[in-house]
């Protein structure tokens, strides 16, 4: 089993290393902590930190070009591929086939630019030295049994990690054998792909980067061999830097993989946060998160992962796995009230993003005296004062009065203007992309349809993603002008 944690995110650093109070494990880490690992058996279970963190074993110290630009992402996937090796010459031989030190020189010599050639004769040629190893061995290995997690730039290498694969397996009699093995995948479990490798579309209505350069450039497809994708996907997520990558093919979906879309940021799907980040309390098993981690623990369960079943698990990750009856119980009512319809990625995101804007919207006027921004930390409430700004700002640009005004109303100040548009036949510049067009998002602003629900939810469970990214030096409404008034660029997965 392979494991690959989002931007950002270090099991060590998040849990194991943090005081008690501010540990935010994601749920790649969660998942982790509940593998069967026993070597001797058979099992094996590997763990790599997200980009932008240290990551000892490839030489990464971490830093701002890994979580900016996803460096390093490549070198992980390469030392996953390490782990492919090894793990079977551990199992028969006790031992590891490629030492540490030549496993970290591999992932420095295989990356980058000129690594594609070299990336595909070195591991051909450790498969036969692999196959060497194990012949006429005892036990023998009769078939590699392989699961693969990431989430955010980790489910970009966890996608990526199972394309590369397979073009290093040779197809043999309708099966995929790598070093002469027979290979399964029997489960891909993924949070809310990110790529934003290489230049991230920051400025979406002036720059073609979509951040699928390198490694992740035509690498996201769901390779047809696994058995099962599990995607599950955030709701209200609309940071320019975190475009979602979705697993569909075109206009439809391959018949390996579901994909399910969950309220909330991206860490709200995919963990991360501690408790009282952006003024969000809840306790860590009483997060949103903790909703799709276990959904994705059961899917696995189901799947054969050989995932440690609860009763196995310490007490404490047992806690990391099972959602309060308080989270349940409002996640359940959301989902009641907000009323979603089924429909594409993109219409179902609208839905989930038209509700946050209109709460956020309707207490304009008393939104320094309403959760989250009343307990939150005096640094979170700057952040979120800004990109409560930043809708006011994108309502002043329809140009149709005072957004602070009492009786300003989004949805109804957009129709006349679409109203207008229609009767002069007026074309939106190229440039303007609907996602980002302020009169499209406001007309999508429906102030009655908030119930105490919804808004308990909202103010109780999701965290404003762009607010905390401007804790992080990235201040999306100065750089590119739009900051949180937008909706969320999606991609598919051949794109």
């Amino acid at each position: 089993m392979l494991f690959f944690d989002g931007t950002g995110n270090n099991l060590n650093l998040d849990y194991y290393q943090a005081k008690p109070g501010q540990q935010k494990p994601s749920n790649i880490a969660r998942l982790f902590m509940a593998a069967r690992d026993k070597p001797d058996d058979g099992y094996f279970a590997f763990y790599m930190p997200g980009v932008g963190t240290p990551f000892p074993e490839i030489g990464d110290k971490g830093g701002m070009l890994g979580g900016g630009a996803g460096a390093g992402g490549e070198a992980r996937i390469l030392w996953a591929l390490t782990r492919l090796v090894n793990a079977p010459h551990q199992y028969v031989n006790k031992s590891f086939l490629i030492a540490d030190g030549l496993a970290k020189s591999i992932t420095e010599m295989a990356s980058g630019v000129t690594g594609g050639a070299m990336r595909w004769a070195l591991f051909t040629n450790w498969q036969r030295r692999l196959q060497a190893a194990l012949k006429d061995r005892k036990p023998e290995v009769t078939q590699i049994n392989l699961s693969v997690f990431g989430f955010s730039r980790g489910a970009t290498e966890a996608r990526a990690f199972v394309n590369w694969l397979y073009r290093l397996c040779q197809q043999e009699n309708g099966g995929w054998h790598f070093a002469g093995i027979p290979l399964r995948t029997q489960f891909l479990g993924i949070f809310d792909t990110v790529a934003s490798v290489g230049i991230a579309q920051l400025f979406p209505d002036n720059l073609p980067a979509t951040g699928h350069m390198a490694w992740a450039d035509g690498n996201l497809a769901i390779h047809p061999a696994v058995e099962q994708c599990v995607h599950y996907i955030a709701g209200h997520e609309v940071r320019a830097c975190f475009p979602l990558d979705t697993v569909r093919r075109g206009n439809s979906y391959p018949g390996n993989a579901v994909e399910v879309m969950y309220p909330g940021s991206h860490s709200d799907v995919g963990g991360g946060y501690a408790s009282g980040d952006l003024g969000i309390m809840p306790a860590q098993n009483s997060q949103m998160c903790v909703i799709p981690c276990r959904r994705m623990y059961e899917e696995a369960l189901k799947a054969g992962v050989p995932l440690l079943a609860m009763n196995q698990l310490t007490d404490q990750v047992q806690k990391l796995l099972t959602p309060t009856p308080q989270v349940i119980n409002d996640f359940n009512a959301y989902l009641r009230d907000a009323k979603v319809a089924a429909a594409s990625a993109e219409k179902m995101h609208q839905q989930h993003m038209a509700l946050y804007l209109s709460h956020r919207f309707k207490y304009r006027r008393e939104f320094t005296q309403r959760a989250p921004y009343r307990t939150a930390n005096s640094k979170h409430q700057e952040y979120l004062q800004q990109t409560q700004q930043g809708i006011i700002s994108g309502l002043s640009k329809l140009h149709a009065g005072n957004p602070m005004a009492a009786d300003f109303d989004p949805m109804r100040e957009a129709v006349k203007i679409k109203h207008r548009q229609t009767q002069y036949s007026r074309v939106l510049s190229p440039t303007v992309l609907p996602e980002t067009d302020p009169v499209n998002i406001a007309a999508s602003m429906d102030l009655r349809r908030l119930t105490p629900a919804i808004e308990h939810f909202l103010e109780s469970y999701i965290h404003d993603s762009m607010a905390g990214f401007i804790g992080d030096k990235v201040d999306e409404t100065s750089l590119n002008g739009i900051g949180l008034f937008k909706f969320r660029t999606l991609y598919k997965g051949d794109e």
